[in-house]
């Protein structure tokens, strides 16, 4: 368990859940209530965000316990690699559907290998970590999807920092790619920096062909996950100190938290899949997923550090308490006798299913929020 922080809403989650949901594969995507469904299969962009939760868990748990489920979120990550990308989805039989390859998938992917190349506990996870990554950077180029710019910027923030982390491991890395022959012995297949500035810049035409004096957004729609755009131009900020880009990421995130909290109910209500929230249209008020409360935490919390605006605490704060019965049923979607997340909120009640999804977002947000209230 994590350590409650008073003042604050509790930043403490079991991993009952997660443990229930992860075999010697990964993580499964779905459950039935809260019983795992196994012929529903995996997905890479849930062993990306588990990698993730247990790589923040390092100083919270045994080296034991982080040894044993980051072994096993990473090594489903190299599974899921292939010349195209990554795989999105693994089938209960073991073999992989069909996919672009540089979607979803490869953004959380590229997110978490850059994450681990870093902080990973273990030297040889943090060497194969970067080695993956180095090995699939060429396919960023590729990338042309928002949500993945902004998960592949992130990467990129992270694995920049690499030769000054672990400045003992770059020989043993260049062996490695000595070893494999296709890759570049001595340097990178890219330039890094360069590939961030490029995708941010991107990022931020697609902000200034959609944004008017009423919509300040990436996109005609405000559809799912939408926290993880102003914080990829948060991370780019972060890696380059270019002001354009947290202009643009504050003046996002500005917009999508007047257009998703609600202050007469005081609550936040996320644009819900049943008809998203289009330009012009009525936000869709149902099928609220816990991903968008969790994307809301984790990008708020990166706002509050970068500018020390404690607005942004405050609405981190209050999207957490989304899960709490902070939402427009008045509905806890934790499960306390499970450790899971109830799947959403539909217009006749609760999702009662506690996916992967779920329980990976709210875990993140709660380590975001702890690590934010500890500044």
């Amino acid at each position: 368990m994590i350590n409650k922080k008073a003042a604050y809403p509790s930043t403490s989650f079991p991993l009952t859940h997660i443990e229930r949901m992860t075999d010697s594969i990964g993580i499964l995507e779905h459950c039935i209530f809260s019983t795992p469904d196994r012929i529903e299969g995996y997905t890479t962009d849930d062993n990306a965000r588990a990698l993730q939760v247990v790589l923040r868990l390092q100083k919270l748990q045994s080296k034991e316990y982080i040894k044993k489920y980051s072994s096993i979120y990473l090594q489903f990550l190299l599974s899921a690699r292939s010349p195209h990308g990554f795989h999105q989805d693994l089938n209960a039989d073991l073999t992989w559907k069909d996919d672009v390859g540089i979607e979803e998938g490869f953004g959380r992917a590229m997110a978490a290998l850059g994450e681990a190349a870093i902080i990973a506990s273990a030297p040889d996870q943090k060497l194969t970590a970067v080695f993956v990554f180095d090995q699939q950077a060429l396919l960023i180029k590729k990338v042309r999807q928002n949500r993945p710019m902004a998960q592949v910027i992130t990467a990129l923030s992270h694995r920049i920092k690499f030769e000054a982390a672990a400045p003992d491991l770059i020989s043993l890395l260049l062996t490695r790619k000595k070893l494999k022959g296709d890759m570049p012995a001595v340097g990178l297949p890219i330039d890094l920096q360069a590939e961030l500035v490029r995708l941010a810049d991107e990022l931020a035409a697609s902000y200034r062909k959609h944004s008017s004096q009423s919509w300040k957004w990436y996109e005609n729609v405000l559809s799912y996950d939408n926290g993880r755009l102003p914080l990829g131009m948060l991370y780019a900020y972060k890696a380059t100190a270019n002001k354009k880009y947290l202009s643009i990421a504050l003046e996002s995130l500005d917009f999508l938290l007047e257009q998703t909290y609600d202050s007469v109910k005081d609550c936040f209500s996320f644009s819900g899949y049943r008809g998203w929230y289009l330009k012009d249209k009525k936000k869709a008020l149902f099928g609220q997923q816990p991903i968008e409360a969790g994307s809301t935490v984790e990008v708020c919390t990166l706002a509050y550090e970068v500018t020390q605006n404690k607005k942004y605490l405050d609405f981190a704060v209050k999207a957490l308490e989304w899960y709490n019965g902070r939402n427009i049923l008045g509905i806890n979607m934790v499960n306390t006798a499970t450790g899971g997340i109830k799947d959403g909120l539909e217009e006749w009640g609760i999702n009662p299913n506690e996916g992967a999804e779920s329980i990976l977002g709210f875990a993140l947000a709660c380590l975001a929020l702890k690590k934010a209230i500890s500044l």
